[in-house]
């Protein structure tokens, strides 16, 4: 499960840059990269790509590691659940629920659902480390760019949160981990890119992008359901050759 999980988590990554990622975040890379001198352009000339790209580096590290750090905590509380529910014989409970969050994140991804980023903010009672991070916009050196990218991890983001439950259905601390780390990766290349990529894209065919990210996780949605009342003998599992669907 691990193997597949890493592959939603990469893929949903890769294809939701091009559009839900570059939506939320690409204003603040542009933000980012207007204010910072090394990649301003003088005198006609423009900074090199791997002038760039190393400006750019410390900001994706931080948003990664707050990633990263957030999996392996969830995935950590996944494996505590399990082992609370496989004492009192509700072992396919966590999956099930898993489950269902999955599938209502899915469908806010597909616009079925309102968007989940407002029900994020509300939680937080209107706070955001956005408020934090204007303070290191333009700010020089790897630590003050890593702490951006720190604070850029925790912005209430829906398809965060989507990754966040496919983490916890390892029910591992590592596997957590490298779920969102996988997330993480796939995310790089657009945002890495200034978003030059994506901006060729128009807005419809980002919104498609956005909605098949969606039906990617509500596919796995009702294979974690599935698994999870196999689990509980509800319905029999389903192996094809070493592959185990559920």
């Amino acid at each position: 499960m691990l193997i597949s999980n890493l592959l939603l988590a990469f893929v949903t990554g890769l294809i939701s840059s091009f559009g839900h990622c570059l939506g939320m975040c690409g204003g603040i890379v542009a933000i980012y990269s207007a204010r910072q001198p090394v990649l301003a352009t003088t005198d006609g000339t423009r900074p090199s790509l791997l002038t760039r790209i190393g400006a750019l580096t410390p900001v994706h590290i931080g948003r990664i590691m707050t990633y990263t750090i957030l999996g392996a905590l969830i995935g950590l509380v996944g494996s505590l659940l399990d082992q609370v529910s496989g004492l009192v014989g509700w072992q396919g409970l966590f999956s099930v629920l898993v489950g269902l969050a999955m599938i209502a994140v899915s469908l806010s991804l597909m616009g079925v659902l309102p968007p989940i980023e407002m029900a994020l903010a509300s939680l937080r009672g209107g706070t955001s480390p956005m408020k934090r991070m204007r303070s290191l916009f333009g700010k020089r050196g790897f630590w003050a760019n890593w702490g951006l990218g720190i604070l850029w991890g925790f912005l209430p983001c829906g398809l965060v949160f989507a990754m966040l439950v496919v983490a916890a259905r390892t029910e591992t601390f590592w596997g957590g981990a490298l779920t969102m780390l996988a997330f993480g990766l796939g995310t790089v290349p657009t945002l890495l890119g200034f978003g030059l990529a994506a901006n060729l894209l128009s807005p419809k065919i980002r919104g498609r992008l956005t909605f098949y990210a969606g039906l990617l996780i509500l596919l796995f949605a009702v294979q974690t359901i599935l698994r999870g009342l196999a689990a509980a003998n509800i319905i029999p599992s389903l192996i094809i050759g070493p592959v185990m669907l559920w």
